[in-house]
């Protein structure tokens, strides 16, 4: 029997029931019994799909393998699988497998009852590979600390560390990352919820770290051995038309690698620098209590919202001394550790209405406070990079800020096809704590828009407006204390007059199956109060998607997007007046396409390319003018997918992944470890790789098939 949706259905069943009060129910009426729901909104019963198969990639790259596991060529394990079991009694579970072969995998399982209650147990693993071109001297990588060999000859320059060929190790940079966590919801009478969500994330592994004696350095590999533990939880009451909810936040982040210490590769300068010792992430932990509410059918079609929120962050863990350089006598330190301490407190409140069919109205204030109660105290006994006093004392300086920010927006439909809105922002910040060279600035932001949309084939969508950022006077002696150039103004607390403007359409040929969209953005940033600093920048993006129907069995799709961003900024080289500029060109394209296609009822192909371009170009005008190599990047990515259904219950899956990436960077071409003077370097190399990705899975159908094969 042909396969009806219920609507169908429906509208049938009612003309017969109501046919049969007044008259026999003909002899010829169709018989329903057999019909079956296409789409009824409950899947009922069970149904699972597995694949297994393997994968085969031809070369090593950090950059490919990147998230993906697929960094080493070889052989690789496919397993995936997903199901679904549900009980008319409204009991249901799911669950899915992806990648169990590889190290980016991850388990989801989900279930509940239908208005009872939801639960989810959930993993999943990241590999973070960063770099598999670099080679270093020390041992003990990984741990916390690097020692040289035994045989290492220090000089005062990497030309002169004549074991050093010898001494170079091979070590990959990276680290994975795996979370773990649960979640629950559950009703109570239909007007209380409470929900949990719980998760756990494990990093271990490696990164990159420098570490300076005066003014020679070293390029290190630091630890990376630590957990992070998250909670949320709610509880909300649901009345008609309000509602009240109270939650809990919480972080703790705990480390196994809180320090590095490492021997100093080149001569030493002072008697005992012969090794040093720097401070990585320390433990800490957050916690916030949160209180929201909300009315609906308020006068005017209103609704309110008001929340508010307060949390603490703290973090005790004990200072390490001043130096190990047991030739360098220090005073005690001032304390144990530094008893840090900040607070959050946020308060919100947002009104919408529509007090007109065609008018809707949004307001939102928000205040948000942040303090920093952390201990001060002077520290008398600073040390240079374990080399020599620095003769001034120091008191740790605490920084907060009071901001308070308000919203608003109306939107008018002067016709059915036409509608015009303006909407504006006024935030107002004022900096806490130790001195900063600006302590309060205000931004106001306006702006307006149109749309109109005559039909369902064609639509447009017009924004603009301008935002000035107004600082208060710059405070000279700050700048001065703190051995800046009273000229130079820091970019995120300078004057900057912003306009901007964007556009968005799309529309369908009305004859043909094809559909595009169109977006433009620009902005135009002008720093007119700068004298040394930021000058100017303009940001222009630009999107064109189209998609294609060429037949029910075959779509097509094609996509472009750029990227400009210009900036120019003055500076200084005799800590005065500016006597240079750098003008900074970055362009960012991308292009793709593809086709899928349902060649046959059993096959069907999936194919796809992605071009990704980047430049950026850096010109120096002024005095020691010149221009710095191009730093480029391209992806070239295609990929193919084949689907063929081998029976009524298992597919062939066949892919292949074709990938080259090319990068020219002048900080780290050529740069091998003994390359600079003054930097024992690791000697990583500009991200380059050309990849083929070969993989056969097959997929099993337990339970209905989503779609029935013919005889």
């Amino acid at each position: 029997m042909e396969t009806r949706s219920i609507l169908v259905q429906l509208a049938v069943a009612s003309i017969l029931s109501a046919a049969g009060t007044a008259s026999a129910q003909p002899a010829d009426a169709p018989d329903t019994s057999e019909w079956t729901c296409s789409k009824c909104p409950f899947e009922r019963g069970y149904r699972s799909t597995v694949e297994a198969g393997g994968a085969y990639v031809d070369e090593s790259s950090a950059k490919f393998g990147n998230a993906t596991g697929l960094d080493e060529d070889g052989g690789y394990v496919i397993v995936n699988a997903e199901g679904r079991a549900a009980h008319e009694s409204g009991y249901a579970i799911d669950y899915e497998l992806i990648d169990l072969g590889l190290d980016s995998r991850e388990v989801r399982v989900e279930g509940g009852k239908q208005g009872s209650y939801d639960f989810a147990f959930f993993y999943d693993a990241i590999p973070r590979r960063i770099w598999d071109t670099t080679a270093t001297v020390f041992g003990g990588v990984g741990s916390s600390n690097l020692s040289l060999p035994a045989n290492w000859v220090d000089a005062g320059n990497t030309g002169g560390m004549t074991a050093l060929d010898a001494s170079l190790r091979d070590k990959d940079v990276g680290f994975d990352r795996d979370r773990y966590g649960a979640a629950g919801r559950f009703w109570l009478g239909g007007n209380v919820q409470f929900d949990v969500d719980y998760r756990r994330d494990e990093r271990d592994g490696t990164r990159t770290q420098l570490a300076s004696f005066g003014s020679v350095s070293s390029e290190l590999i630091k630890p990376v051995d630590d957990a992070t533990d998250r909670l949320d939880a709610t509880v909300r009451y649901q009345a008609a038309k309000w509602f009240v909810e109270a939650g809990y936040a919480g972080s703790i982040y705990d480390t196994k690698a809180a320090y590095l210490r490492w021997d100093n590769p080149f001569t030493a300068m002072v008697p005992g620098g012969d090794a040093g010792q720097l401070a990585l992430a320390p433990d800490n932990d957050y916690h916030e209590f949160n209180v929201a509410a909300g009315w609906l059918g308020l006068p005017g079609n209103s609704t309110l919202a008001v929340s508010a929120a307060m949390g603490k962050g703290s973090q005790d863990i004990g200072f390490l001394p001043y130096t190990i350089n047991p030739q360098l006598a220090t005073d005690a330190l001032p304390a144990t550790n530094l008893d840090g301490e900040v607070s959050v407190t946020r308060f919100d409140l947002t009104v919408t209405s529509r007090p007109l069919d065609r008018l809707r109205l949004r307001g939102s204030a928000t205040y948000d406070e942040r303090d920093n109660d952390s201990r001060q105290a002077e520290f008398t006994s600073i040390v240079h990079t374990d080399l020599f006093p620095v003769t001034d004392d120091r008191t740790n300086p605490v920084y907060g800020y009071e901001r308070m920010r308000l919203l608003g927006s109306a939107d008018y439909a002067v016709y059915d096809d036409l509608s015009v809105g303006v909407g504006g922002e006024y935030r107002e910040t004022d900096r806490t704590g130790t001195r900063q060279e600006v302590r309060s600035e205000t931004l106001y932001d306006g702006w307006g828009q149109v749309q109109y949309r005559p039909s369902g084939n064609f639509g447009i969508v017009v924004k603009g407006g301008a935002e000035e950022r107004d600082p208060d006077r710059y405070d000279l002696d700050v700048a001065a204390a703190n051995g800046q150039n009273t000229a130079m103004r820091k970019y995120h607390m300078a004057y900057r007059y912003r306009g901007y403007g964007e556009v968005m359409a799309d529309f369908a040929l009305p004859n043909l199956p094809l559909s595009f969209s169109v977006s433009g953005f620009y902005a135009d940033d002008s720093y007119n109060k700068t004298v040394v600093g930021v000058l100017s920048g303009i940001d222009r993006r630009y999107a064109l998607d189209m998609a294609w129907a060429v037949s029910e069995k075959i779509n097509a799709y094609a996509t472009f997007g750029e990227e400009r961003i210009d900036s120019k900024t003055s500076g200084s080289s005799v800590f005065g007046a500016p006597d240079w500029r750098a003008d900074v060109s970055d362009d960012f394209q991308t292009y793709g396409a593809g086709v899928r296609a349902q060649l046959s009822e059993k096959l069907s192909v999936d194919v796809n390319y992605t071009n990704a371009d980047g430049d950026s170009d850096t010109r120096l005008l002024g005095v020691s003018a010149g221009d710095f190599p191009t730093v480029e990047s391209r992806l070239d990515s295609l990929r193919a997918d084949v689907s063929y259904a081998l029976s009524e219950r298992m597919d062939l899956g066949l892919v292949w992944l074709y990938e080259k990436y090319d990068s020219e960077d002048w900080a780290l071409g050529g740069i091998e470890p003994a390359t600079l003077p003054t930097i024992l370097a690791l000697g990583a190399d500009p991200y380059e790789y050309e990849v083929n990705y070969v993989g056969a899975t097959l997929r099993y159908y337990f339970g209905p098939r989503k779609v029935e094969l013919p005889e």
